[in-house]
């Protein structure tokens, strides 16, 4: 069959070219992609040779093409050289942490020919010398999300990162900008999350059902503050599905800025406002070890952030709000501070050490005036003290000046106390004589040189019993009566009936 000439003028405005040649001429998207690859299409006189190129109203399209053969697109070169840069943030013998611009895809998809993360990274390392470098990938972002992305260099940190994301022993940290204020200031998304179709956009099920395909999502988050109509959270996953964090919370109903698939398009960013911030674990080879990387927030992220601070400060102005009056700021616990604080010091020193310079050291916390101590370099030298043996040592009998000597009477320690001199002496065999008011001493009593020294008591009579048996008081009083008895002597005990009877002698 003969080619076949049609052409005519654009009447929509915007359109691509090649969903124009689809409307028009009634063929499949891949046949008038082949047509534009075989140059049977003219735009306005010249032959096209992009598949989106934008139509104004009134411009002129020939195609020339045989109805009865099939066009196909021609394969295009994988290459990185045309994709967005990235940044190498930390690299060493096992593992690559890249920061991933957003419109670039992690991985090459399986029906386009799109520049992708890996070539370009394969690329950038061709250019450095290595012909075919090793590089595993481990896991991947959606393509308009930007942060941090690890790749494996050696099949060990493959296996180990492997582990790793399996056993979710990891930290990841995302920001985004949510549609909506949050009732809370914290919490945690638990649900299943399933794809509608084969490739398609994710579905939240609920926990307690068992749909064939779901697999369990678990969202950790924080707010970090509160915009005008939007709110700012800090989201750490536990489980990282696809689309997890932008499904689970369109399912609440606070849709990430700017997801055209589970929201709406925003004029103040034109993508999905998530930004990976933060990935960290133990190193998968060799010692136990953090390691990890930090990403800043792009361009687009911070000007829509501006753009809605700027709105806080009208809505506050029109209302008459000043200061840092009704300005949300999340409150951060000690322990979780002084992690931070820890994790940026080591950060810190390991870039220090990977630049070849010495590490900064920690400013210190200035003291009140009177109260900050001197530092060793400020101290004003103090003198040499002598040596022991060179100091002039006191003449025996001389009074140390400032310190007056207190002088104590001289006495022998074999001569008389002069107070004992004037005490009359008892006669050698003579009696102590008593003092008033004192009790005479009883007969049988023994004297005060018999006694024993010791505090043990004489032996007891066979047969008596002792005090504790007894009910004697340790005066020698009778229980209850109050009155001591006499040492020595007893008294008959008295019954009921009459006076106790005297017991026989044994």
């Amino acid at each position: 069959m003969a080619r076949l000439n049609r052409s005519w003028k654009v009447e929509g405005e915007g359109a691509a070219l090649a969903a124009e040649l689809h409307r028009v001429l009634e063929v499949s998207h891949r046949q008038a992609k082949g047509l534009i690859d075989a140059g049977c299409v003219k735009v306005a006189g010249k032959e096209a040779q992009s598949y989106g190129l934008r139509l104004e109203p009134g411009t002129e399209v020939c195609v020339a093409y045989d109805p009865e053969r099939a066009y196909k697109e021609m394969p295009r070169p994988r290459t990185g050289s045309d994709a967005p840069p990235f940044q190498v943030l930390l690299e060493d013998r096992h593992l690559l942490f890249v920061d991933k611009p957003a419109g670039l895809l992690t991985v090459p998809a399986e029906k386009s020919r799109e520049a992708c993360l890996a070539d370009a990274i394969a690329d950038h390392y061709r250019r450095r010398g290595f012909k075919r470098y090793p590089l595993y990938i481990v896991h991947r972002l959606d393509r308009w999300t930007s942060g941090v992305l690890v790749f494996a260099k050696t099949p060990e940190a493959l296996h180990g990162l492997k582990k790793l994301f399996e056993d979710h022993k990891l930290q990841r940290t995302y920001r985004a900008i949510l549609v909506g204020e949050l009732p809370e200031n914290s919490g945690t998304l638990l649900g299943r999350v399933v794809e509608r179709h084969a490739g398609g956009p994710m579905k939240v099920v609920r926990h307690d059902r068992d749909d064939k395909g779901s697999k369990s999502a678990i969202t950790h988050y924080r707010v970090l503050e509160r915009l005008p109509g939007h709110t700012v959270v800090e989201v750490k996953l536990e489980t990282g599905r696809r689309n997890q964090i932008r499904v689970q919370f369109a399912d609440r109903g606070f849709p990430l800025l700017g997801d055209i698939v589970y929201g709406q398009a925003s004029p103040l960013i034109d993508r999905q406002a998530l930004h990976a911030e933060r990935l960290a674990f133990k190193h998968p080879v060799g010692d136990d070890v953090m390691i990890g990387a930090d990403s800043k927030l792009p361009a687009d992220f911070e000007s829509a952030l501006k753009a809605l601070r700027t709105q806080r400060r009208l809505v506050r102005a029109e209302s008459g709000q000043q200061g840092e009056e009704g300005i949300y700021k999340p409150k951060e616990r000690r322990d979780r501070k002084f992690v931070r604080v820890e994790r940026a010091k080591y950060y810190a020193e390991k870039e220090a050490e990977r630049e070849g310079r010495a590490p900064a050291r920690r400013p210190e916390r200035e003291a009140p005036r009177g109260e900050r101590p001197e530092r060793r370099d400020e101290r004003p030298e103090r003198a040499q003290r002598p040596d022991r043996e060179s100091r002039p040592r006191r003449a025996e009998g001389s009074e140390r000046e400032g310190r007056p000597q207190v002088r104590r009477p001289e006495r022998s320690d074999r001569s008389p106390r002069p107070e004992r001199d004037n005490r009359p002496r008892r006669a050698e065999g003579s009696e102590r004589p008593n003092r008033d008011g004192a009790r005479p001493r009883a007969e049988g009593r023994p004297r005060t040189e018999d006694r024993p020294r010791t505090g043990a008591r004489p032996p007891a009579r066979p047969g008596a019993r002792s005090g504790a048996q007894s009910g004697a008081r340790p005066d020698g009083g009778r229980p209850g009566s109050g009155k001591p008895t006499t040492s020595g002597t007893s008294r008959p005990k008295r019954n009921a009936s009459g006076p106790a009877k005297p017991r026989p002698k044994r």
